[in-house]
């Protein structure tokens, strides 16, 4: 896997009185727990700021800065998609030096999951979405700031049954981001 940063996947510019818009995974209470039981305590050792488990996510398409009627036109476009629910196994941990992440991802990316963001990404492209040339690289960030590489590297598997998407506001406040779901599409 290439090194990643948590650059947007499209360029907006920004824009006055608007919100930055994200599409995205949200994991259920089940795999929180999981994750923190078997995988938190090995990427604490990286030394960075650890994730709060409420914003834990992963990112499909970022669409950065949109006004109202760009978050409109991103609402109806994500109700034309129709991937299927599928299974995510979460099984690797790694750290991407650049942007000093270290997360939690699946080793294999399921076709079902490469669908939904294909379909979401061209459907959001009427919205001014740019797609990225760079491959998809689904990751659940756990630590911002890291300095190292997370001492575990392979995990059992951590299943996430993924049955629905959703479009989420990106707040910054000086003690980090905040995430909050603004609305969720079932598969």
């Amino acid at each position: 896997m290439s090194e990643q940063d948590e650059k947007p996947l499209a360029s907006t510019p920004a824009i006055k009185n608007s919100k930055r818009l994200f599409f995205a995974l949200w994991p259920d209470d089940v795999v929180v727990k999981k994750i923190k039981q078997h995988v938190l305590k090995h990427v604490m050792d990286c030394q960075g700021k650890i994730v709060k488990q409420h914003n834990w996510h992963i990112t499909l398409a970022y669409f950065g800065s949109a006004d109202a009627d760009t978050q409109s036109c991103l609402e109806a476009h994500a109700e034309k998609i129709t991937a299927q629910p599928f299974e995510l196994n979460l099984t690797k941990c790694g750290f991407w030096q650049r942007p000093k992440v270290a997360w939690l991802a699946p080793a294999d990316i399921p076709d079902a999951l490469q669908q939904l963001v294909h379909e979401l990404q061209h459907e959001i492209t009427a919205c001014g979405f740019t797609i990225e040339e760079r491959d998809y690289s689904p990751h659940l960030t756990l630590v911002r700031k890291a300095k190292s590489t997370p001492a575990l590297e392979k995990v059992s598997p951590i299943k996430m049954k993924v049955s629905s998407f959703c479009l989420v506001e990106s707040k910054t406040y000086p003690d980090g981001a905040e995430y909050k779901v603004i609305k969720q599409w079932e598969l």
